[in-house]
């Protein structure tokens, strides 16, 4: 098959497909399925990029192995996130538990959340996940959990570990952007970050990218820790933040106004790809070889 770049995207109106052929800068849109139910979350595994996953109103987990041409049912529960790793392993989290599976898909065990947990992030053999006032942490793939840092003043909406670091983990709550470097640490604000209620992602890479969805509208971008921000996108309300598996480089954003953005520098500047989508939910970016 042709070299392409594959853009699944999740909107409160289904899943819209687009394709980069040759990787000419053209995305086309090549489908939408779901039509009239929201897609939660949707997560392709890097090195078999037509498999694909996506949560779904109304029909629970879906899977496709031909990159979003067809589907099936795969689990008939809701789903609040679907996240995966580099090595194949997929993690999909449903209200008080997450169903892991470590052959790309092929098999299924389920393992406990301490509680309901509002966000999960993963960094190589770790997983954060959030449960209100506690980020908890396995090194297990979720056999065992233990609260990562003290409480946080708030319930924490979001959570991100940083690749470069492992341990230094970052979420926001209450608005406000915190940080802790160890299971034993205190959770402390970030002294110069701006407002934030929207998404964080930490890029991998050599260097440092932290990238945050402003309270105001924009992304915001830190390459020293937090310790500085520039505004790269302004105005436009960001809902998701996806680094590509693919390269370390390309990020994608996408927003409640329907905005589809995409970056190749690391998050420092934009490109606007689509506009006048349905409120963006979730994006998953792959590519075909």
């Amino acid at each position: 098959m042709a070299k392409a770049g594959l853009l699944f995207v999740g909107t409160d109106d289904g899943l819209v497909l687009f394709s980069n052929p040759n990787e000419i800068g053209r995305w086309l849109k090549i489908g939408q399925p779901f039509r009239g139910a929201s897609v939660r979350a949707v997560w392709a595994v890097p090195d078999q990029p037509l498999r694909v996953f996506a949560a779904v109103d109304g029909l629970g987990v879906q899977q496709s192995d031909d990159g979003g041409q067809q589907w099936q049912a795969l689990f008939d529960w809701p789903a609040q996130a679907i996240a995966g790793t580099a090595a194949g392993e997929v993690y999909i989290r449903a209200a008080e538990h997450i169903w892991v599976s470590r052959d790309q898909g092929n098999m299924w065990a389920q393992v406990p959340l301490p509680g309901p947990a509002a966000a999960l992030a993963l960094l190589g053999t770790h997983i954060y996940a959030s449960v209100g006032t506690e980020v908890v942490f396995s090194v297990d793939g979720g056999v065992s959990w233990a609260r990562y840092g003290s409480l946080l003043p708030a319930a924490a909406e979001r959570v991100a570990a940083t690749p470069q670091q492992v341990g230094q983990v970052y979420a926001v709550a209450g608005g406000a952007l915190y940080t802790c470097a160890a299971a034993d640490g205190e959770w402390a604000a970030v002294a110069n970050a701006p407002q934030a209620n929207g998404p964080i992602a930490a890029l991998p890479g050599q260097n440092r990218a932290l990238l945050i969805g402003q309270a105001t509208g924009g992304i915001v971008r830190s390459d020293d820790a937090g310790a500085r921000w520039n505004v790269v996108l302004t105005e436009h309300r960001v809902s998701v933040i996806v680094p590509a598996s693919y390269h370390v480089d390309t990020v994608f954003a996408g927003g409640s106004d329907g905005q589809l953005w995409g970056s190749t520098d690391r998050g420092r500047g934009w490109q606007a790809m689509k506009s006048g989508l349905p409120a963006i939910t979730s994006i998953a970016a792959a590519r075909l070889l």
